[in-house]
């Protein structure tokens, strides 16, 4: 007797433990989270946090973040709401959480800089220039149901400062969800050619090794060169570098013309213009004048280099 209520208790026992370890690895009987989930209105209902409820998918918990903005609940958080509800879910690890992220309507740096920027020329600040605002004004978070707008409702200038102040109303004037005043700066800046890639001494620097960048006018140094006309068919002293500005005493007309080389010399009497072969005396650059020889007439020419292996001749 005693052998078999001891069986019996072992019995029972195991069969606790076994229900137990069934709700311990599955204790939602379906339910899950949603680990992240995107609020569409401005509040937190049962449904935006756990999938296949039983019940009150559409019940209001509490109200949602701000536009754009994140609220975590933790696993602590998500079981006293199971609890409290009386709901068949249970955490399986401490990690477990959800994110609720509320929907929103974002205007970006970009478009405020524009729509000051023609604000200023609609109050007559002409020419190129760069506005800058503090950072904390560098986005316009709106809620989902509203466009990307926004209107420049009043801006007063202090051209000696070089500043500015703004109100600034989204998405528009007649709707100011999101009003505030931002102090600005304006900067003229200035369109300088820069090269794509690095360039080595020796390369010619050609039309499609360029590209332009603006720069601000307080960062301008004196010899940078703004044409890009004054790089194209040079080259660098030593070595310049992709995407920075260039300075004239960085660069160098390529030598075109070596000492001894046959080259092509053209000359213009204004109606005629004749072309000779002759013999480079001297090396040089573009725009060099060097003595050469007319291989025809064995007569010594000054002549300036026009091109590669091409030179003008000089006239008397």
């Amino acid at each position: 007797m005693m052998r078999s209520s001891a069986k019996r208790q072992t019995g029972i026992f195991t069969l606790c433990f076994l229900c137990c370890m069934v709700c311990a690895i599955s204790p939602s009987f379906g339910m899950g989270l949603k680990e992240n989930s995107i609020l569409s209105d401005n509040t937190i209902k049962l449904g935006d946090i756990f999938y296949d409820l039983p019940r009150d998918e559409g019940r209001i918990l509490g109200t949602a973040p701000r536009p754009g903005q994140n609220l975590v609940l933790d696993a602590r958080t998500l079981l006293k709401i199971a609890i409290a509800l009386d709901l068949p879910w249970r955490p399986t690890s401490e990690r477990d959480q959800v994110t609720l992220r509320r929907e929103a309507t974002v205007i970006n740096y970009d478009q405020i800089k524009e729509s000051l920027n023609t604000a200023l020329y609609d109050e007559g600040i002409y020419g190129d220039f760069e506005v800058s605002i503090p950072a904390q004004h560098h986005e316009i978070i709106l809620p989902a149901d509203q466009p990307a707008e926004m209107a420049i409702t009043n801006i007063s200038i202090d051209a000696q400062r070089k500043s500015f102040k703004a109100t600034i109303a989204a998405p528009s004037a007649a709707n100011p969800i999101h009003t505030f005043t931002v102090d600005g700066r304006i900067e003229q800046v200035i369109r300088v050619p820069v090269l794509i890639e690095n360039i080595q001494n020796g390369r010619i620097i050609k039309k499609t090794d360029i590209d332009f960048i603006t720069i601000p006018e307080s960062g301008f140094a004196h010899g940078t060169l703004i044409d890009a006309d004054s790089l194209i068919g040079m080259t660098a002293r030593r070595s310049l570098i992709a995407g920075r500005p260039v300075k004239d005493n960085e660069i160098i007309a390529p030598q075109i013309v070596d000492r001894g080389e046959m080259v092509i010399m053209s000359l213009s009497d204004g109606i005629m213009n004749i072309t000779a072969q002759a013999k480079a005396l001297e090396s040089g650059a573009k725009g060099d004048v060097i003595r050469v020889v007319n291989t025809g007439s064995n007569r010594t020419l000054h002549a300036r280099i026009t091109g590669e292996n091409e030179v003008t001749v000089l006239k008397n």
